[in-house]
């Protein structure tokens, strides 16, 4: 231990002196090698009684060297020595951590002598007895060679020692793998930055002094409307101030209606409707009409076939014109006197009216009338044309309005 002490001493008092450039390195440093243990650590482990061989130990260094040559390291690491007989099956761990003061030979170079020395602490546990702690010192050395600034190959021996029979020995070899700034290695560069000569160096004449080239003013473009873009790019010149353009000094058409946003009062129109100048629908009116035709039994107010189809289309004709009034006209063939046949029309009217009712049209819209054998379609003097005089009838009109399209017809 005293031995340690000494070189311990010596490293630190060299690092103080050092005037090395700082090299601002970190490295980690990956080992692999076998612990040899002193033959008298038995004592302390208490079993086995003879002591324990050595076993494969494992090391993981971080460093930081500080200058090209000096540095520190911190490593832990893990051993499992190999037991003798008769105790191979019992277990015995070995674990280490240990910080430790580096300086390297030639650092600029690609071989790299290398010594080492520090204190740690290590932890053995085992089943064979109480786990104990020992603080230990070591120094070692090795060499190493640089592949390059960043990648090293390391071979190192490293002495312990814990006081009175603790004294082992570790053999290791790995890797180098450095990261961070790093120091500038030409030796001979730094030198001729210090060279301290009697001889007077002669001042280097001042150069002269470069000409000075005024800038070429940029042309000047005029942009008359003051709107971004100039008159030689500006497609829609004499835009009113404040109004956003495009690249090439159009107002902008957000639905790309013809109208300019600014004077856009229906902005959002469908694509490919008509509007007008200030962006509104142009609307056009549609006169839309509907007849009902249904004809009855003879003196009776039986409707005569299946007429859902014709009494369908009035509802959903009603429905989308809710406002236009129906007036349901009833009708009979001349077979008859006239007053019963104005009543007979009547109440086919009626039922026609009652049937739209039922299918939710609004009462308000519907009026019935019977105008008897009056106005006949056809002739009362065939059965057939008696049939088409037995009808009741409604005629529909309304009148609707819709966005004139681009793609409509002309009229």
């Amino acid at each position: 231990m005293r031995a340690l002490k000494i070189i311990l001493g010596g490293l630190v008092l060299n690092t103080v002196i050092s005037t090395g450039a700082s090299a601002d390195e970190f490295y980690v440093a990956p080992l692999l090698g076998d612990h040899f243990y002193d033959s008298n650590t038995a004592p302390d482990l208490q079993t086995p009684p003879k002591g324990v061989n050595h076993g494969r130990q494992f090391t993981l260094g971080l460093g930081y060297r500080f200058t090209p040559n000096w540095g520190v390291e911190g490593d832990i690491g893990r051993a499992t020595p190999n037991l003798p007989a008769p105790y191979q099956s019992r277990f015995l761990h070995y674990h280490h951590a240990d910080f430790n003061l580096m300086y390297r030979f030639n650092a600029d170079g690609h071989l790299q002598p290398f010594v080492l020395a520090g204190a740690g602490r290590a932890r053995y546990q085992a089943d064979l007895g109480p786990n104990f702690q020992k603080d230990y010192g070591q120094a070692g050395a090795g060499l190493m060679w640089a592949y390059n600034d960043r990648f090293a190959v390391r071979y190192e021996a490293r002495y312990m020692e814990a006081g009175g029979h603790w004294k082992d020995w570790v053999g290791l070899v790995g890797m180098e793998f450095r990261f961070g700034q790093g120091a500038p290695h030409d030796q001979e560069a730094a030198d001729a930055t210090t060279d301290n000569t009697s001889e007077p160096v002669a001042a280097a004449a001042e150069p002269a002094p470069a000409p000075v080239v005024e800038p070429v003013p940029a042309p000047v473009v005029a942009d008359d409307d003051h709107d971004g873009v100039p008159n030689d790019q500006d497609k829609c010149p004499n835009t009113p101030a404040g109004v956003k353009v495009d690249a090439q000094g159009c107002p902008l058409d957000s639905d790309h209606d013809g109208v300019p946003d600014y004077l856009d009062k229906c902005p959002n129109t469908k694509p490919g409707a008509v509007v007008d100048a200030q962006g509104c629908y142009v609307m056009v009116n549609q006169d839309q009409s509907i007849r009902l035709d249904i004809n009855f039994e003879t003196n009776k107010a039986v409707i005569h076939g299946d007429a859902s189809r014709e009494l369908r289309k009035l509802y959903d004709f009603m429905h989308d014109h809710p406002d236009v009034q129906v007036v349901i006209e009833g009708y009979t063939d001349n077979v008859g006197n006239a007053r019963a046949n104005q009543v007979l029309s009547q109440h086919r009217a009626d039922v026609v009216r009652d049937d739209l009712i039922a299918a939710g049209v609004n009462p308000s819209q519907l009026k019935a009338i019977g105008y008897g054998a009056l106005h006949p379609v056809a002739s009362n003097a065939t059965a057939q044309g008696r049939a088409e005089n037995r009808r009741v009838v409604a005629t529909v009109h309304a009148e609707a309005s819709h966005i004139k399209m681009k793609s409509d017809a002309n009229p």
